[in-house]
């Protein structure tokens, strides 16, 4: 069968042929209730080289429940902006459902194709091939066909809610940034749902300015990795690092933190600074640090690849804007023990006021100035802030706990469906 070119499927390997073809093994893997489970390794080991694996049923779900199949739906900007998060979630997921299938519309997710975890990407869904486009996604889909819809951002939505419709699947919205509320605030979707905000601002923020029930609202946070020590200022002698992960567009603050690091200049401090983001705004943002004469102590760098372990190296952490969408990056700065600076009036709650980072009030040059300064002259306080982070991230955003709640969700609904059966 030809591969579309507008939409296909990849199991593990992006190398792996679209749906519709299927290599000549195919394997059933039969589990009842009360066996053990089939080995998900095993199973991902038997996909890459080639051969179909099918679980028949899943014995975690519930008596009388039918086996869960997620279809994850995101979109390019949520992957780009979660994707550590959504990397740990998908790991997390592959032993505690029957079957999982990422729905995108970034060929970047690709990656996300984790051994037994399907894949299909599509083009963009617009006018006027719209119609067909998502026909075809839909189709793909009918082999095995999604019992929960979990629509990861706003961008994600309108194709989840198709799906949902499509199959008579329970829908759950993923809220991470202010525009997913405005977007849920617009739904005229009727199924069955439900809501996981992944920070309690955004949660009241939901609950307040929506129709959404509080009742259909689950707070479950985002899991990271996490270290056991501060690693700030741990290298006698050797220049101060601040790093930054914001993206490089005019509302996020990054000209400010230029404006700050020139003030700091002027009073004798001397640190490197690098700026690890992307967008519209970079060269002019260059430029602005060439004019302050920053060209040799602020580095720009693509954020791909290496991030983490530049995090790990970094002694300070600046997010120079308030947040109005969750990142992967700041939550993975708190956990990997730098100090953090963060700004007041985010969608963050692990920004916890000289608990685990330092909060500006004012999104100015010179109160950011005076905040990196006084991590800069007191060592100690970095170190204490840091630590502080590293114990609150492990204990309020653990992978183990996010995929566990999330899945539990999962299950309510499940179990809601076969005691309440859907009306038609």
């Amino acid at each position: 069968m030809r591969r579309d070119p507008a939409c296909h499927d990849a199991y593990g390997d992006p190398r792996m042929p679209a749906a519709g073809y299927e290599r000549p093994t195919r394997l059933a893997m039969q589990s009842t209730p009360g066996a053990a489970r089939p080995c998900r390794f095993l199973m991902a080991c038997m996909r890459f080289s080639g051969h179909t694996v099918r679980v028949v049923q899943d014995s975690s779900t519930q008596p009388g429940t039918k086996p869960i199949h997620a279809a994850i739906c995101l979109d390019a900007g949520v992957y780009h902006r979660y994707r550590a998060v959504l990397r740990h979630l998908c790991v997390g997921l592959i032993d505690e459902v029957a079957a999982m299938r990422l729905v995108t519309s970034a060929t970047e997710a690709l990656a996300l194709s984790l051994g037994p975890v399907q894949v299909t990407v599509y083009d963009e869904l617009h006018w006027p091939v719209r119609a067909r486009r998502l026909r075809r996604v839909l189709d793909l889909l009918a082999d095995r066909p999604p019992t929960v819809v979990h629509a990861m951002s706003a961008g994600s939505y309108a194709i989840a809610e198709a799906i949902a419709t499509e199959y008579d699947s329970d829908l759950i919205y993923q809220i991470t940034a202010i525009e997913d509320i405005e977007a849920l605030a617009l739904s005229t979707h009727r199924g069955e749902r439900r809501v996981i905000c992944a920070s309690a601002p955004l949660r009241d923020r939901l609950v307040t300015t929506t129709s959404v029930p509080a009742e259909q609202v689950r707070l479950i946070r985002p899991g990271v990795v996490c270290t056991d020590q501060p690693t700030c200022f741990s290298v006698p002698d050797r220049d101060a690092t601040v790093l930054t992960t914001a993206d490089l567009r005019a509302d996020t603050g990054v000209d400010r933190l230029i404006e700050a690091i020139h003030l700091l200049h002027s009073r004798r401090y001397r640190f490197l600074t690098f700026l690890l983001g992307e967008g519209p705004e970079e060269h002019r943002l260059r430029q602005l640090a060439k004019e302050r004469g920053l060209a040799t102590s602020v580095v720009f760098a693509q954020p791909e690849g290496a991030t983490l372990k530049a995090m790990v190296g970094a002694d300070i952490f600046v997010q120079p804007g308030a947040e109005q969408a969750i990142s992967a990056r700041s939550l993975q700065a708190l956990g990997q023990g730098m100090a953090v600076i963060g700004v007041r009036g985010g969608v963050h709650d692990a920004f916890i006021p000289d608990k685990t980072a330092l909060i500006i009030e004012r999104q100015n040059p010179g109160t950011l100035a005076d905040a990196i300064a006084r991590l800069l002259d007191d060592h100690e306080l970095a170190r204490q802030v840091a630590s502080g982070a590293i114990q609150h991230m492990k204990t309020h955003h653990t992978m183990s706990a996010m995929v566990a709640q999330t899945v539990e969700v999962y299950r309510e609904m499940a179990l809601h469906r076969a005691t309440f059966p859907m009306k038609h």
